[in-house]
Formats: C-alpha cells, sequence, structure tokens
C-alpha cells in the first residue's frame, strides 16, 4: 500500500497534466506490479565491494564436527555474530546449510544446535546467525521479536537480518573448504518468514526449508482477535493508524511478496496443524504464493508451534537428497 501511494504521487508530480491547471479530467498511470516488485528490492540491495573483515576463533567440538565463531561486517556497521560447524566426516569442500532461529533463538539455541548436528552427520557443514537484536546483538531498549508488523523499527530490523543473510554466502564464498555451489537454507517460525524472502531475492542458496512460516500478516493482523495465542506476541490496539502502519511494513517485510522468486530451487515446507502462532490461514496463503514452483514439497504434520524434535530427521533426509548427494544437487545461481 505505502509503494502504490509513493509512485501514485510520483507519478502525479512528474506528469504536466497535473502539475497545471486543466479543466479536463485524467486518471493517473496504473502501477505495475513489476514496478512495486522492483522497489520492494531496492530495500535489500547492498555494496557486494563491502568489506567483510572476518574474525574467527576455536569455539568447541561437538558430534560430528569442529566449531567456530565467527563475525563479519554486514551493512549500516553492523557485525554480525555467527558459528560455524565444519564437519569431521565426509570430505571438503562441504555443502553448507545456513541456519536461522526463530524469535526469541539465537545462533546456538537447542534446536538450531541439534540442527547443526543431524546436518554434520552427513558431511554437511553449517553456519548459523543472530537475527538483528538476537543472542550477542541483543539491545536493552529493542525488541528480538522482529516479526512484529506494527513496527518500523521491527521493518528495519527485518531487512537487515535478510542483508544479513546475503552477506553469510559472501563469506561462505571465500572459504576453500565449503563448496558454494551447493548451499542450502533451514529456518524456524521467524526465520522461515525472513528466510523466504532472503531465497525469492539472493539466487545463490539451492535447496531451503521453512519450518511453520506464515504469510499475508496484514489480514492476520486485521483478525487478530481470532488468534489469542498471536495477541500475547503482538500485544498493540487495532486502530485505523495502526492499520496504516501495518499496511506499510508488510508491503516490505510479507514473505508472500518473495517466495515465488524460490522457484524452481528446491524448497520443503512444514505446516503444523494445531499451531495457534501461525495461523493456518497465514501458511495456506505463503503455500499459495509458493506453488509456482514445481519442486515444492509441503508436509503437515500433528503438532503445534513447536515441532517435535525428531523432525530433524526428516530434515536431515531432505538436505542429503537434495544437497549433498551428488546427482540430485541444485545448484544456486551465482551473483551477477
Amino acid at each position: 500500500m505505502f509503494l502504490r501511494i509513493l509512485f501514485a504521487l510520483l507519478l502525479l508530480c512528474e506528469n504536466p497534466v497535473f502539475s497545471e491547471a486543466s479543466s479536463h479530467s485524467h486518471s493517473p498511470r496504473k502501477i505495475s506490479d513489476n514496478t512495486i516488485q522492483e522497489m520492494r528490492l531496492q530495500w535489500f540491495h547492498y555494496d557486494h565491494d563491502l568489506p567483510l573483515d572476518i574474525q574467527i576463533s576455536p569455539l568447541d567440538k561437538i558430534p560430528f564436527a569442529t566449531r567456530y565463531l565467527v563475525s563479519f561486517m554486514s551493512v549500516h556497521d553492523q557485525r554480525v555474530p555467527a558459528i560455524l560447524a565444519v564437519p569431521t566426516v565426509g570430505h571438503a569442500p562441504y555443502p553448507c546449510v545456513i541456519l536461522l532461529h526463530g524469535s526469541g533463538g539465537n545462533k546456538d539455541s537447542s534446536y538450531v544446535k541439534e540442527s547443526s548436528i543431524a546436518m554434520c552427520q552427513i558431511g554437511c557443514a553449517t553456519i548459523s546467525i543472530d537475527s538483528q537484536y538476537s543472542g550477542a546483538r541483543k539491545q536493552p531498549d529493542r525488541n528480538n521479536n522482529i516479526f512484529l508488523p506494527n513496527s518500523y523499527t521491527a521493518r528495519d530490523a527485518w531487512v537487515q537480518t535478510v542483508v544479513d543473510l546475503r552477506r553469510t554466502v559472501d563469506y561462505l564464498q571465500t572459504r576453500s573448504d565449503i563448496n558454494s555451489n551447493r548451499l542450502g537454507f533451514l529456518g524456524f517460525s521467524q526465520g522461515t518468514t525472513i528466510g523466504a524472502e532472503f531465497g525469492g531475492i539472493d539466487k545463490r542458496v539451492g535447496v531451503f526449508c521453512l519450518a511453520v512460516p506464515g504469510g499475508a500478516l496484514a489480514k492476520v493482523v486485521q483478525h487478530l482477535d481470532r488468534y489469542p495465542a498471536l495477541e500475547q506476541h503482538w500485544p498493540f490496539k487495532i486502530t485505523p493508524k495502526t492499520m496504516q502502519v501495518v499496511d506499510n511494513v508488510t508491503d516490505i517485510t510479507d514473505p508472500i511478496h518473495y517466495i515465488a522468486g524460490i522457484s524452481p530451487r528446491p524448497l520443503l515446507i512444514y505446516t503444523a496443524k494445531y499451531d495457534q502462532i501461525i495461523p493456518p490461514e497465514s501458511s495456506k496463503a505463503l503455500i499459495a504464493a509458493a506453488k509456482v514452483n514445481p519442486n515444492l514439497q509441503v508436509v503437515q504434520v500433528d503438532a503445534s508451534h513447536v515441532l517435535n524434535p525428531m523432525i530433524v530427521f526428516s530434515i536431515r533426509a531432505y538436505f542429503k537428497k537434495m544437497l549433498v548427494l551428488p546427482k540430485h544437487v541444485h545448484d544456486g545461481i551465482p551473483e551477477k
């Protein structure tokens, strides 16, 4: 909505018919969906020549891997903290899965660490980062729930994290022990909605798995009273002013605008039958936007928003088939 209004105003100002008094009636030119999408994508462009200024130190050993604390520079002078796990099985250069935690989590949350162990067991490296305001990037005056749709600050943190993921790929491309043509992404909850945008924008990652994602966020907010559990995460009053902010924010952050861009790369989506945080309507809307992808798989599990930890074995099997085994590898598309 915000983008359409902005473009309409620009067209009015640039059109001489509207800059001068006229007795004739004219209609403003229609703004194409492609133009709107190009404006959205501008938010995620960055200087690819920006120095990474990599810092790395040993962290620990976990089953099947050695881990390192890594950090590198992103846009807006932000340093991105990460954990890189290099397998002790298989052979370099290793495939690698980028991991992104959910709201309230961080790069070393238990479900992130267990996913890393599972990937390393099949000879696949992992790298997990802290999203803006989470983990080592936590700030006392900032909410690490950047899934908030009524906050311009959350919008900016969201965009920052998408670009941080792009910089993560830049970093992986510097490592001789990582096969940067065999990259995957695994996100959880908030990490899936950010990851869906990342995948639609950056073509260098070849395989995606999104665990309990959602979209059509403005519509969810309109009917927030139907979702008591979600109301606790989004404790704001619905007013016309609030809805205007929600429309503006989700015009940039809603993954429904980007997920089709993952096609034709393999995409696996897990939804939870009894999810109270991501409403079924929200998951269905995002899946509908992704259905242009011939390699889309959707699996519904009998669970609430927090999935059974055993699902990691199914996820591991998916990445082994799609990313590790050579005949199934789907390479990312190099950046121009």
